[in-house]
């Protein structure tokens, strides 16, 4: 069995040991900073802090502003990390992740050029509720981010620990920020996305020790960001405290494979993107399949007598503050008591991984007591832990306290995105980075503001409700929280939101053109469907679903048929198919 002694509360990380290379492989053609190159000031037009998911796609959205950009972050390896499940997408997530790529953001190409394993979700309900989502070669998604972000026009990106922002006290504006080292970068837009950093502190067991997360494959942790912590509290932000957790890593190896239910990936797989529609994704020819097993009552049995070797947090008396609808397994047994079992997925971390991620069975009990955990569940009598699961707390900032720009109503010139606002999720937090990153690039340019509107998508209903209601907990997103649900559906976010991106000026020539072929297409069929017009009892001869009342009237198109309940598309089309050969002089 392998772990970190890190892991265990044996050893708290003392230096961070800098290594300012980038991933092996990879070329750069963009302006990377690193440790050995002497500098002591750097200007740019908005500086964001932190390289996540909101931090790249804050920077990337910033940057096709034109506004000269620089994203600093404390570790160049750690850009683009997913430092929880390697999965994007989702019901509700999904819809987001495929606005973000309709406003030309990044992480729908990402997810497409690294993705394993897709799948549709929701599939057995409407079309309005159906999400796509995808399982990431962990490495293979940091890569691809890593060479985008590199190769991204006026985007420059430094290695260095940010200790504070720098104010003009008098104005109650922001200038920059301050690295620990004592150099500077001089911005008048600075966008914070600490994620979990921001006063960090990790748990196993009654362990604790400060730190924004594990270092992925080291016996290391990434230390937490104390100064900008203790500015924003000066500054007189509302903080509160949150927590997430992870589950342990087991070894693929070591898992009963071949007893367990297995979910195969779709095929073909759902890209993300618009932009490969026509293509595919990526790694099409090397999908994986996942599995799924079940928690069982010896499990509950052992959740529950080591309930008392569960951390203390600063939080709510001592029991934290955590994701509800993503909760511990401490948490779920202890909700749903007449669970007999609950569900637990099995995903591999990647092509050339032995790592594999038990989805649902987070909790930070000491190793020994996961490992009885593990051990106790159907296809993992013999499973080893690779890495140890473990809680994080971390402080986070009311967001009602930033406008609809997520630029702050306290300090001019500072935004806020991610985790930092109190939000759980990838995708939620690159939302709200593409979000504030645009906006903080477009004051710089002195152009009008990005604002996306309830009625307009997933990511103005999240952005609504952080800004209008808060939260005292990890917000997560949903189909139901959105009123106007049945239309904002996750296969037309391009028709609903490029043109608002093309308005702002974030959208490349290239997706414009796509949106233009989508459309065209889309008023081409319905011209088609439209012009099919046949009286009810040449309908009725299409089957017993096509049936129709006199009251309907004596002729129908192919559009008023489609909408009807148990007509399909896939229907209507080889209709028309057939008409269209019967008809040799129309084009069909």
């Amino acid at each position: 069995m392998i772990y970190s002694k890190s892991c265990l509360g044996l050893r708290i990380h003392k230096n961070l040991v800098r290594n300012s290379n980038m991933i092996r492989g990879i070329t750069t053609h963009f302006a990377l900073v690193k440790d050995t190159e002497v500098w002591t000031s750097l200007t740019a037009d908005v500086c964001v802090i932190g390289g996540g998911h909101a931090g790249c796609e804050a920077a990337a959205a910033s940057a096709r502003t034109g506004a000269k950009t620089i994203l600093v972050t404390q570790r160049l390896e750690s850009v683009g990390e997913m430092s929880c499940n390697p999965s994007i997408g989702g019901i509700g997530k999904g819809h987001i992740v495929r606005e973000i790529d309709a406003l030309d953001g990044i992480m729908g190409r990402i997810i497409d050029a690294s993705g394993i394993h897709f799948k549709m979700l929701n599939m057995k309900k409407g079309p309005a509720v159906r999400g796509p989502r995808a399982q990431a070669d962990r490495d293979l998604y940091k890569k691809e981010m890593q060479e985008m972000l590199m190769n991204y026009p006026n985007l420059r990106i430094v290695e260095a620990s940010v200790e504070d922002i720098i104010m003009d006290e008098i104005a109650q504006k922001v200038k920059g920020i301050t690295t620990k080292d004592g150099k500077e970068v001089l911005a008048d837009r600075v966008l914070i996305t600490t994620g979990t950093f921001l006063r960090g502190t990790c748990y196993l067991g009654r362990d604790s020790y400060p730190a924004g997360r594990h270092i992925r494959n080291s016996d290391e942790v990434e230390p937490p960001s104390i100064g900008l912590a203790l500015t924003l509290e000066r500054l007189k932000f509302p903080l509160g405290r949150l927590k997430t957790g992870t589950p342990p890593r087991l070894v693929s190896s070591t898992i009963n494979w071949e007893i367990l239910e297995k979910q195969p990936s779709d095929l073909p797989p759902p890209p993300f993107s618009y932009m490969n529609i026509d293509n595919g994704v990526k790694m099409k020819n090397s999908l994986i399949e996942c599995a799924k097993t079940y928690t069982n009552e010896n499990t509950h049995n052992i959740v529950t007598e080591n309930q008392h070797l569960l951390p203390e947090y600063e939080g709510a008396d001592g029991e934290g503050v955590g994701p509800r609808y993503c909760p511990s397994l401490f948490k779920k047994v202890q909700r749903f008591p007449d669970k007999d079992r609950h569900i637990i997925w099995l995903e591999p971390e990647g092509l050339d991984c032995n790592m594999v991620y038990p989805n649902g069975l987070s909790g930070p009990f000491p190793l020994d007591v996961q490992l009885k955990i593990v051990r106790s569940i159907v296809g993992l009598e013999k499973a080893e832990i690779d890495r140890a699961g473990y809680d994080v707390e971390y402080d986070y900032v009311d967001p009602q306290c930033v406008l609809h720009t997520l630029e702050t109503r306290i300090v001019s010139g500072l935004y806020l995105a991610g985790q930092i606002l109190g939000t759980t999720g990838y995708e939620e937090a690159a939302a709200q980075g593409i979000v504030a990153g645009a906006n903080a690039g477009l004051a710089a340019m002195g152009r009008p503001p990005l604002v996306i509107g309830r009625d307009e998508g997933y990511i103005g209903v999240l952005v609504d409700d952080l800004v209008t209601r808060g939260t005292n907990e990890p917000y997560r997103m949903f189909t139901s929280r959105a009123e106007y649900r049945l239309s904002l559906r996750q296969d037309n976010a391009d028709i609903r939101l490029t043109k608002k991106g093309i308005e702002a000026g974030i959208v490349g020539e290239e997706r414009v053109a796509m949106l233009q072929r989508r459309e065209e297409g889309i008023s081409t069929a319905m011209a088609i469907l439209e012009s099919v017009l046949l009286p009810r009892t040449e309908w009725a001869a299409y089957g017993d679903a096509f049936q129709m009342k006199q009251k309907d009237g004596k002729h129908k198109n192919a559009i008023e048929v489609l909408s009807m309940p148990d007509i399909t598309l896939g229907q209507i089309i080889t209709i028309v198919r057939e008409i269209g050969v019967k008809r040799e002089n129309d084009v069909w």
